[in-house]
């Protein structure tokens, strides 16, 4: 059980997360991302810049709402040994990738902010890579040889499973269930059996 200052520091953190990512997303839309400058995101939000950069690692983070990813605990136990080993992979990439938004935020209105601010993208895709690296990392600890390669192997083409599902359904990562994910395990099965 956690006591109260742990519950009530942690609700100060997420209402720090969400104030640095209002401000910063307001201050890009107001004047654009070269003046929404840390210091300006830290005076919207009523905080140091010493207190931004707790938070968040850069500008584009705030407004993104994003920060570094990380491999769930258990989250690769067993993925070699079930019967969809394609689908597990790629439901595991999509809940680590997951991991990046540390802030709840309107997805078609941060679309249309990346799609304007071609800084948003690139740091987008710097997180994404990150993410699958640590999978990969993380899988390279888990496993030994042979079975280390396989699973690397299979996050791999789950990785592109996922970019394709994404490119269907943009909003896969709040929907995991979705069906362009179930398409895009079937597509990838049904393409790997034909190169046998």
């Amino acid at each position: 059980m956690q006591d109260s200052s742990t519950g009530l520091r942690e609700r100060q953190r997420t209402e720090t997360l969400h104030r640095l990512h209002d401000a910063a997303v307001e201050l890009v839309r107001e004047d654009g991302m070269t003046a929404a400058t840390v210091s300006a995101i830290a005076d919207r939000a009523g905080v140091s810049r010493r207190t931004f950069f707790n938070y968040y690692a850069t500008k584009e983070d705030a407004v993104l709402g994003a920060g570094p990813a990380h491999v769930p605990d258990g989250a690769i136990d067993g993925l070699l040994d079930g019967d969809d080993r394609l689908g597990d992979a790629v439901r595991l990439v999509i809940r680590v990738v997951r991991t990046i938004r540390h802030t709840p935020t309107d997805r078609v209105a941060l679309r249309k902010l990346r799609r304007a601010n071609p800084e948003l993208r690139e740091r987008t895709q710097q997180h994404t890579i990150h993410a699958y690296q640590l999978l990969a990392d993380a899988l390279a600890e888990r496993y030994e040889g042979a079975q280390a390669d396989s699973a690397i192997a299979l996050i791999l083409i789950a990785v592109s499973a996922v970019r394709f599902a994404y490119r269907h359904d943009p909003d896969i990562f709040d929907n995991p269930d979705s069906p362009a994910v179930s398409s895009a395990v079937t597509i990838f099965r049904e393409i790997i059996k034909d190169l046998q």
